[in-house]
């Protein structure tokens, strides 16, 4: 199962780290399934490309996966995130925030 995981970012290396960690817990502890981070496709270009356009790529990445996890608080990515989630009927699972 492709498993998205949504993290604030906001182009802040602290944020990126702190998704890293928590991913790689879920990573280890569950190897039968693969976690994705948007942050980790994407996040070497936030300040090279609009907010909206790196949006729609995660939204795009998001809309192949098979679940979503909730590891931080919402954002106004996250909060995107979910909604896509919700408008999709994709399943979301809230382990933090």
């Amino acid at each position: 199962m492709l498993i998205y995981c949504s993290h604030k970012f906001g182009g802040k290396l602290e944020n990126a780290k702190a998704a890293e960690l928590k991913i790689k817990r879920l990573q280890l502890a569950d190897p039968d399934n693969t976690y994705i981070s948007p942050i980790h496709t994407f996040g070497f270009m936030y300040n090279d490309v609009d907010y909206d356009t790196g949006l729609r790529w995660c939204l795009d990445l998001l809309s192949k996966c098979d679940m979503m996890v909730v590891l931080s608080e919402g954002s106004r990515g996250v909060k995107a995130e979910i909604k896509f989630c919700a408008d999709n009927k994709i399943p979301v699972e809230f382990l933090e925030g």
